[in-house]
């Protein structure tokens, strides 16, 4: 066992190991064959995949993509990096084992410039390619003469196996969606999928500033009853309509956004770079009152939130500010398919706001948060009608007046008084339920596996599920969608990216491959 691990070690590159490795056998006119993938769960397709690329060069490596960019769904990868790159490493024909911190395989490609780049034949044709790279990669190694050379034979998929005999989801989102999968499945997704990237939408509501600083504790103050903590370090996130923005522009076609902001040059700068290139940002000035913040300090490591507190004004906008608020969504709407309203309850949608809003003729969403800013006032009440609307479980309890309600009983009603055509109730671990007019609803069991902050995942769902109702997405296809999204959100701290429309397909294939 020791001869085999230092075996492993030696095999195993860093960045500048490759570097270095890749440059001296390029002098030594050796040729070089390179795999890059996941390789989560070897099975003998990886085998044969590797026995055939070692038989067409000199040295054969292999790049291994690191945890943080493996994007195969909740639970992925089922084996860290580490783990995967030991396992590769004891096989006598692969030569150096580099573990990858790029997105994608073109930044290696661009530094190995290996002689042939070995794919599985899964990958010939080019339409089959759920990560749309496959194209790229070619044109990246026909560039310097290189070859990309697809193996034969025995193939397999790493995600059947793990969804059919080591998936870490409950039984009962297994059970799920094996009949999803038999119903409906892949294609069905894809189709929604491509409707929503053509869509327009428009998002009103409050933007927020998530700020979240990381403390190590000390210990009890010697002249207080208090616990003494040191500040490490801070990071910042778009918040509010800023979060769904940022995982609408990274589905659909455009994305417009209107909300308002104090005129203060560093925190337009901070908003500014943290949205995507595509949205359209209008931003109301308010002089008279801060951009809404939400700190949150964390114990760093285990990432337990010691203390919050918001900076905010919960008055409603000045006549002239409210002014501009409503010239800009009376002016701007048309170009739009549909609006999003996130109502977080810090003074955006005044009655009179409100009032102009439902006489538009255009499709709206409607999600109004409780949070420790605004609970027990800032409910779904307000409004008298919209297409969409959505909560999670506590929020209609205080709604209702009702610790235990009868979602399946009162959701109809209340999606009657509004006039909706769907509506959501999320319930954090226990998934979520989707309802539409006539009477039908699904009840999907959760996707998450890792839980590090539930900051954004209702505002996930609402962004994607407001699109697919647009479109008249089936109920199980709008509860898939959500969960997805919802498990990816739930798995990072603060909303520091969103998932990609290429990122669901490959999410989709992989659960129900």
């Amino acid at each position: 066992m020791k001869i085999s691990q230092e075996i492993t070690n030696s095999k195993l590159l860093s960045f500048t190991q490759l570097e270095k490795t890749v440059s001296t056998l390029k002098e030594k006119k050796k040729t070089i064959a390179l795999c890059h993938g996941v390789f989560d769960l070897l099975h003998p397709g990886h085998i044969s995949h590797f026995e055939q690329a070692s038989e067409l060069a000199d040295f054969l490596i292999i790049s291994l993509t690191s945890d943080r960019f493996v994007n195969k769904g909740p639970g992925r990868p089922l084996f860290t990096d580490k783990i995967r790159a030991h396992s590769i490493s004891n096989f006598t024909y692969i030569d150096y084992v580099f573990i990858s911190n790029f997105s994608t395989a073109v930044e290696v490609l661009k530094i190995i410039k290996p002689d042939f780049y070995v794919k599985g034949s899964d990958y010939i044709n080019e339409k089959d390619d759920v990560t749309g790279m496959i194209s790229k990669e070619k044109e990246i190694v026909e560039s310097y003469g290189g070859k990309i050379h697809f193996t034969s034979g025995f193939t397999s998929s790493s995600s059947k196996l793990i969804n059919s005999f080591y998936s870490n989801l409950s039984n009962d989102s297994q059970e799920w969606l094996r009949n999803f999968k038999a119903l409906e499945g892949y294609a069905k997704i894809v189709e929604y999928i491509n409707k929503i990237s053509l869509l327009k939408p428009l998002i009103l509501g409050e933007c927020i500033i998530d700020k979240y600083t990381f403390c190590t504790p000390l210990a009890k103050s010697s002249k207080d009853p208090i616990l003494a903590f040191q500040i490490i370090k801070s990071d910042t996130f778009a918040g509010g309509v800023l979060t769904i923005a940022n995982n609408c522009s990274s589905w659909s076609d455009r994305t417009g956004v209107i909300t308002f902001a104090e005129p203060n040059t560093y925190n337009r700068f901070s908003l500014g770079e943290k949205l995507n290139e595509n949205i359209e940002l209008e931003l109301i000035d308010t002089s008279d009152r801060p951009t809404i913040l939400k700190h949150r300090y964390v114990e760093l490591g285990s990432n337990i939130r010691l203390f919050e507190y918001y900076d905010f004004s919960d008055s409603f906008l000045p006549l002239s500010e409210l002014s501009n608020l409503e010239n800009s969504i009376s002016s701007k709407f048309r170009d739009y398919d549909l609006l999003i309203l996130a109502d977080y309850g810090h003074g955006f949608f005044s009655n009179s706001v409100i009032s102009l809003i439902e006489k538009l003729p255009i499709f709206t969403c409607i999600n109004t948060q409780s949070n420790a800013g605004n609970r027990g006032y800032n409910t779904i009440s307000k409004y008298s009608k919209a297409n969409l609307i959505t909560f999670n479980g506590a929020e209609l309890q205080l709604e209702l007046r009702d610790r235990n309600p009868d979602y399946l009983k009162i959701v109809p009603e209340i999606m009657q008084k509004k006039m909706a055509s769907h509506a959501i109730v999320t319930l954090g671990a226990d998934g979520l339920i989707v309802f539409e007019k006539n009477g039908n609803f699904e009840k999907i069991p959760a996707f998450a596996t890792k839980l590090i902050d539930k900051v954004g995942a209702g505002d996930s769902v609402f962004a994607i599920a407001s699109l697919l109702a647009k479109v008249d997405a089936p109920l199980k296809v709008i509860g898939f969608l959500s969960n997805l999204v919802a498990a990816y959100e739930v798995s990072q701290l603060g909303h520091g990216k969103s998932l990609t429309l290429q990122d669901l397909v490959k999410q989709t294939k992989a659960l129900l491959g």
